[in-house]
């Protein structure tokens, strides 16, 4: 109904009308036998407290809106400590008073199993901390699925992800793919071809182990070289190679059986605060943002039926400037997350989206600094939000009679604003027939058994086929930055000794195995290569490995431009604070022994001592410009992901990483950088 409408008399009829509509159609998808409770008999269950017991009585208490508001939440189920476990290291850490559970859910504990069925929960979201073994995960997604299948609705789970590739992956041992920043390295020549064989093989493996819906792909244009969050996560600068990447992704992920969720609306690539940790506020004019940042969405809107979208907890004041008081009493522009404005008048009604909308995660500071909690979903249910994700965190059995409460609390305010706004009640119902839609299309659970689903997955994850393309990407992203002339190719006779500069001995156990390839290919004998290690020693022993320069014939050092600029997202650890801890402690320490002083000296040491020098970005390369003029030549792979592989004919463990493979093959003229940078450097 417009504004105009509800000028009209006629409208106090047609509006009693629409509340009795949905209120029918809400008790219709809620509306099964009041007995049908998990295994028939929930009071067996083993619980300590009566859990169980306590639970089905509240939850046979819930009303429509309740069960509508649990359907409409994707939970974070990261770490959860049962009430009897003693605290053991690694599983709880002591914060003031207050006791955080470290346990990793690898395995669906019967409070959370039973939680899903009673509330009827609508979506759960998975982290690396959940996933370790190929039949670990299908166990854990199964065993949620039946929980939740259980439920008054009988609806199953949409199981999510964030597995975009390179900087931001969660599954272990599954196909590693450079990220979204080296596709775009790959446009020129390539098109979209490479957008869409990642996505397809991503798409594969997530469906092969039970994810119905990937967090993917990132359409934001990135252009600021500050943006802290999106980096290297965006297929570059241009709106249109971006749009025209995020169809193909879009369409691999979907057509594989994976929900393709695009991110993050109306656009997260010209901020320099991360929206973990803060609220980014984007000033742009209209025209810039029709131009730059939402024309991606649009694109793919109009290109393709992406089945979500991902909301930004960023202020938009050229979208709405209206404002909402925060938790301190302050009035503030409005996030986009919570403006009806940008998420219902412009997302649904203007760009013509009708899938479903999923809010960020609402853990973040973006959120979390100004808003409780029942506030933010309430504001963002309001605004036409269908999920919200990660409203509310569960890591004790005390936590699930909480949520119970919060699931009640966020229903009375909807109720409230329902009396005062009865088109609420329709927009809540509609969102519920949006999300089941797609559970229809998507969320079918396997017919096969667990056996069957085991085989099928260790055929299909990280298959040599997928490997190849993993390597593939590399060979046709990685760029030439710089190169001073005749500074490549290396000439492999010339080289007998090799200095590497490095973080740590993982990165030189992936840099030795690739040069060792190149000399084994060309039949000779291997070079000795010593190495700085930066993570080892004190600064004045870093400083004495200059001897060890001085003997070289090449350095070759790289630049983790996240350690080198100070700057580790939340991002990066998919929100995990105690994470974020352990990797700035180590990060302090390596700031201890003066990583950018380190790496200046070697390459000046270099410099003065006429070795020849090759710096290569494992990551961003938005960051290398104090180090570009002191190299020979500069190489950008956009991917710092090293993992461990197995010598078939040894059946040894050697660290591997593509990005480094194909690096080695420029420097030692196997082949010439193909990739052309998606972005402008200063």
């Amino acid at each position: 109904m417009t504004d105009r409408l509800l000028k009209s008399k006629k409208i106090v009829y047609v509006t009693f009308y629409f509340i009795s509509l949905c209120f029918f159609t809400l008790s219709t998808c809620y509306a099964l036998p009041t007995q049908k409770v998990p295994n028939k008999d929930a009071s067996n269950k083993n619980s300590s407290n009566n859990f169980m017991t306590k639970a089905l009585k509240l939850t046979k208490q819930f009303s429509d809106v309740e069960r509508l508001v649990a359907t409409k939440m994707a939970l974070d189920i990261r770490y959860f400590c049962p009430e009897n476990s003693s605290t053991k290291l690694g599983q709880t850490e002591q914060s003031g008073s207050t006791r955080q559970c470290l346990q990793p859910v690898t395995k669906l504990p019967q409070a959370l199993a039973d939680m899903v069925t009673l509330t009827g929960l609508g979506s759960v979201v998975l982290f690396a901390e959940n996933l370790a073994t190929t039949k670990q995960i299908i166990q854990l997604t199964h065993d949620l699925q039946q929980a939740a299948v259980q439920s008054p609705s009988g609806q199953p789970l949409i199981i999510s992800i964030d597995q975009e590739g390179g900087r931001v992956v969660r599954l272990p041992h599954a196909t590693s793919f450079a990220g979204n920043m080296a596709i775009g390295a790959t446009y020129v020549d390539h098109g979209v071809t490479f957008a869409t064989q990642t996505s397809t093989v991503i798409a594969k493996e997530l469906n092969a182990l039970g994810f119905n819906n990937n967090y993917a792909p990132v359409v934001d244009v990135n252009t600021n070289a500050d943006n802290p969050v999106i980096n290297t996560r965006s297929f570059g600068e241009n709106p249109q190679q971006v749009a025209e990447l995020g169809v193909a992704a879009v369409n691999s992920f979907q057509q594989n059986g994976v929900m393709a969720t695009l991110k993050h609306f109306p656009g997260h690539g010209d901020t320099h605060v991360d929206s973990h940790l803060g609220l980014p506020l984007v000033t742009h004019d209209l025209a810039t943002i029709e131009k730059q940042d939402i024309a991606p969405f649009q694109w793919v809107i109009n290109h393709s039926t992406p089945a979500m979208v991902m909301t930004a907890h960023i202020q938009y004041p050229a979208l709405d400037n209206s404002t909402v008081v925060n938790k301190e009493g302050d009035n503030i522009v409005r996030p986009a997350t919570m403006s009806r404005k940008i998420l219902t008048d412009l997302l649904r009604e203007k760009m013509g989206y009708d899938g479903i909308i999923a809010t960020d995660a609402l853990d973040m500071a973006g959120i979390t600094h100004y808003f409780d909690e029942v506030t933010a979903v309430v504001e963002t249910f309001v605004a036409g939000a269908d999920l919200a994700v990660m409203p509310f965190k569960i890591r004790k059995v005390e936590d699930i009679d909480n949520f119970y409460q919060f699931i009640k609390e966020v229903a009375q305010r909807l109720q409230q604003k329902i009396t005062r706004n009865p088109r609420l009640s329709t927009q809540l119902t509609q969102s519920i027939v949006r999300i089941n839609r797609y559970k229809a299309q998507y969320c079918q659970l396997p017919k096969t058994s667990l056996a069957q689903q085991f085989l099928l997955a260790e055929q299909i994850i990280a298959q040599p086929k997928h490997l190849a393309l993993e390597q593939a990407l590399a060979d046709n992203a990685v760029v030439q930055l710089t190169a001073k002339q005749n500074s490549l190719p290396v000439n492999i006779d010339e080289i007998n000794r090799i200095h590497l500069f490095v973080l740590n001995w993982q990165e030189f156990g992936a840099l030795k195995q690739a040069i060792t390839s190149q000399w084994q290919s060309a039949g000779k004998t291997v070079p000795t290569v010593s190495a700085t290690v930066v993570a080892e020693g004190d600064t004045q022993s870093q400083i004495q490995s200059g001897e060890k320069l001085a003997k070289a014939d090449l350095i070759i050092a790289t630049v983790d431009t996240k350690i080198a600029s100070a700057v580790i997202s939340l991002v990066d650890t998919g929100g995990a604070e105690d994470m974020l801890t352990q990797i700035n402690s180590t990060q302090n320490g390596q700031n201890k022994v003066g990583y950018k002083l380190l790496l200046r000296y070697q390459l000046q040491q270099a410099q003065k001592q006429k070795v020849s020098s090759v710096l290569i970005a494992k990551g961003s390369p938005y960051l290398l410009h104090p180090y570009r003029k002191l190299a020979d030549s500069v190489l950008v792979t956009f991917d710092d992901h090293i993992y461990q592989k197995i010598d078939q004919l040894t059946n040894k463990e050697y660290a591997y990483s593509s990005g480094y493979t194909t690096s080695m093959a420029i420097i030692f003229g196997k082949q010439k950088a193909r990739g052309k940078l998606p972005i402008s450097l200063q």
